[in-house]
């Protein structure tokens, strides 16, 4: 067994063999995932402002009155990190939880005006912060990726339902 030498070392650092690793997409969708969420906070200058909080504030900007437990389960979340998210955006004034008419024990999540101000200033600078992720690539690798990470998820979807159909069959 090799002795990693007593230095510090550095997120997915060169001088170590990291076995089969390489040779995996998910070893390389985190290390990409890493990269975005490091320069994420750079671009947006603010640190507290995280890709998941940007999510947060983007989806209920989009679908006004989203409840908390579908905003959980659509960010693939537990509902009390949604809470904490919509909490942090309540604090600076940006979400407002109202009742929901159809059913008044149920809260729907809601843009006040700072937060429609924050919103169009937040999406500017993701885009910028998206654009200078992918400068690398070239229209047509950027194509292709997006292309193989959807099939990647849609892929699992699919076998997502297709396990609930058969689960459905069986219990009946």
């Amino acid at each position: 067994m090799a002795r990693v030498p007593d230095r510090k070392l550095s997120v997915f650092d060169h001088s170590l063999n990291y076995g089969q690793l390489p040779g995996l997409i998910g070893f390389h969708l985190r290390r990409a995932s890493l990269v975005d969420f490091s320069t994420f906070s750079d671009e947006i200058g603010d640190r507290s402002i995280t890709p998941l909080r940007y999510s947060v504030l983007e989806l209920v900007g989009a679908n006004p009155g989203l409840q908390p437990v579908q905003l959980a389960a659509v960010l693939g979340l537990s509902k009390p990190a949604a809470t904490l998210a919509i909490d942090f955006w309540e604090t600076r004034k940006c979400l407002t939880r109202r009742r929901t008419p159809a059913d008044g024990r149920a809260r729907g999540v809601h843009l006040t005006l700072n937060g429609e101000e924050i919103l169009a200033e937040l999406r500017r600078q993701v885009a910028r912060h998206d654009e200078a992720l992918t400068a690398s690539l070239t229209e047509f690798e950027l194509e292709t990726l997006l292309k193989a990470l959807r099939k990647i998820i849609h892929g699992t979807d699919r076998d997502d339902r297709q396990t609930r159909s058969n689960e459905h069959d069986t219990a009946k």
